[in-house]
């Protein structure tokens, strides 16, 4: 379903039926304010899909949380964010979700897609969110990687509700291993905004 986009409406005067019966221009533009509203408030989506990444992997530093970057150049970013949100979620400079665009008392999901090859046999990788307004992180991976040179890809949807003390540095997505020699590349990261 998508935004009514007619133009308003004027009565015709040729009806005889009696008030009750009627749906008037008044009617038809109520509901188009009241739908419209109600795609604007409620949330929308952004994919954003990094290009450098494949050609030059992110090195991964032993014991070292790793900020994961996206350059939003993959032909398959899209976004569909609703009016309230002006610009990108994902800012490429900083690398990190721009929750001060989002605002307060929204829910997030963030869907992480990366790939993980590894250094050196059994790499333990951890993956978190870590919003360094507050110190706050939500780990969300825990993984072994067996075999030297092994690239294994993760997929990794979490949600968040934003609170105002975790807004104006907004979110990072990193990633530590324990074994020196391993490299990360990303594919996209998804964002979805909902709001109540």
């Amino acid at each position: 379903m998508a935004k009514i986009t007619y133009t308003n409406k004027t009565d015709n005067q040729t009806s005889a039926l009696p008030a009750i019966n009627k749906v008037t221009a008044a009617d038809l533009n109520e509901i188009k304010t009241s739908v419209n509203a109600a795609y604007d408030k409620f949330g929308g989506f952004a994919d954003y899909e990094d290009a450098t990444t494949s050609g030059t992997p992110i090195s991964l530093t032993a014991d070292t949380w790793t900020d994961l970057t996206n350059d939003k150049a993959g032909a398959n970013t899209y976004s569909s964010l609703p009016s309230y949100i002006s610009g990108d979620l994902w800012d490429s400079a900083s690398n990190k979700i721009d929750t001060s665009k989002v605002g307060a008392n929204k829910i997030l999901l963030i869907r992480n897609d990366f790939d993980v090859t590894a250094g050196a046999a059994n790499t333990r990788l951890d993956a978190r969110l870590y919003f360094p307004d507050t110190g706050k992180a939500i780990e969300f991976s825990h993984d072994n990687i067996a075999q030297n040179g092994d690239q294994v890809r993760y997929s990794r949807t979490t949600q968040i509700f934003t609170q105002t003390n975790e807004l104006t540095s907004g979110c990072k997505i990193q990633i530590k291993v324990d074994k020196s020699g391993a490299t990360a590349i990303v594919e996209n990261i998804l964002i979805t905004v909902l709001s109540f």
